[in-house]
């Protein structure tokens, strides 16, 4: 399509620019409302008009200088360039929104709680080599163009820290053109990666690589599935007082200060209770600090994080079950044995477990999601059933992105 002016209105659920043409709504990447711009227009794959911009009129008051240098040829953090105030009351506009739509309105919107950058503990990086250089970073969005990253304003200076000293032993591994992901993430004081297996392994990589005692665990992605070839000790994770033996690339909260602002939400929101349900419990992050609430019973499908949770609540009133709780939800007569239940399913949420929790006289109900959109839809779920929306609380640790968490406590109507 030849150029076409765009006047930008808003920003969409994705947190592009959203521009409206007679022919229906064009998206533009990393735009403000405000701005106005002449751009290329075209469908995408899924026949989505998208904008590429080619030169700007007028800029949006609500711009700023983007404090990433890599801004432009990273494929995150797509919203550095709108101003704090937006960005913060845009999140918080997405969650309401979300709830509107179901005609939902919380007796209580507790104080939001923004958190900074310079503290992610895991990332995946790409890494490919071309004409003999090693590129080690991530895609352009909606790009095959891979950059080499050297900075992040999100990540902890010491995982980037951690990357570039590993960068040499990973140049000897990468042949011209191939592609590799490595999984970097911190536990606690520990340090593990996780590298696609690549065409040809070198022994000699791998004993330098151990020898420089830059990881405490390092495996390799298979098609078999992840293969450890060096841990000296187990990585553990402390929840509350448990701690927990993690397997290679296990889900963890991607900040420290997020895991305890969702941490602190769901405890106050939990009083002392003779039975607590923690269901999509995954390694326990909430089952652990749930024991100084009362006796805990977690539900999870992933058979490590289960069989670990076992082992590290040996002395400790908690009980691992492995269910699946998508095609085998707690029904409503099970679920009378909890005064409290606490969920945080995955983005897709859990609309039939919700529906069998509204059955139940459960008191009180915590749901944790990093979707407003599922969230809205099962706390409506909750409320036909019965249940009274107490609070909603806007929890941000994804910096400068379009996701956005929040923790919502709904009380069984008498």
């Amino acid at each position: 399509m030849a150029k076409t002016r765009l006047h930008i209105e808003r920003l969409g659920p994705h947190g592009d620019g959203v521009a409206h043409l007679p022919r229906g709504i064009v998206y533009v990447d990393r735009t403000a409302p405000g701005d106005t711009l002449d751009a290329s227009v075209k469908k995408d794959a899924k026949g989505i008009f998208r904008g590429e911009p080619l030169q700007f009129h007028e800029l949006s008051p609500l711009r700023v200088n983007p404090p990433c240098r890599h801004f432009e040829e990273c494929g995150n953090c797509t919203l550095q360039h709108i101003s704090k105030d937006f960005y913060q009351s845009w999140k918080e506009e997405k969650v309401r929104l979300a709830l509107n739509k179901w005609k939902l309105k919380p007796a209580s919107w507790l104080p939001s709680l923004f958190l900074g950058g310079a503290n992610r503990r895991r990332a995946t990086f790409s890494l490919t080599r071309n004409r003999g250089k090693l590129i080690a970073g991530y895609y352009q969005r909606r790009s095959q163009h891979l950059s080499h990253i050297a900075s992040c304003e999100v990540a902890l200076p010491d995982l980037l820290e951690r990357k570039q000293a590993l960068e040499p032993f990973l140049s000897a591994l990468v042949q011209e053109g191939e592609v590799l992901d490595l999984f970097l993430q911190k536990i606690g004081n520990q340090y593990e990666a996780v590298l696609t297996e690549p065409k040809k392994t070198k022994k000699e990589f791998l004993t330098a690589l151990i020898e420089s005692d830059l990881l405490d665990r390092f495996a390799l992605k298979t098609k078999k599935g992840i293969q450890i070839l060096y841990q000296p000790r187990e990585l553990q994770a402390h929840f509350g007082e448990l701690r927990v033996a993690l397997p290679p690339a296990s889900f963890l909260q991607p900040t420290v200060e997020g895991e305890m602002a969702l941490t602190q939400a769901v405890l106050q929101a939990v009083s002392p209770s003779s039975s607590i349900a923690d269901l999509f419990s995954g390694a326990g992050t909430f089952s652990g600090p749930l024991l100084s609430r009362g006796p805990v019973s977690s539900f999870e499908w992933n058979l490590h994080a289960v069989n670990n949770l076992k082992k590290a609540a040996k002395n400790f009133p908690l009980q691992a079950f492995r269910r699946d709780l998508f095609l085998n939800p707690l029904k409503s007569k099970e679920l009378k044995a909890f005064e409290t239940v606490v969920l945080d399913p995955p983005r897709a949420g859990c609309l039939e477990q919700a529906r069998w929790i509204a059955q139940s006289h459960c008191p009180t109900i915590v749901s944790i999601s990093c979707n407003p959109a599922t969230f809205a839809r099962d706390a409506h779920a909750l409320v036909q059933g019965g249940y009274f929306f107490k609070s909603v609380q806007v929890i941000d640790q994804f910096l400068w992105s379009s996701h956005v968490e929040m923790v919502g406590v709904f009380l069984k109507s008498s």
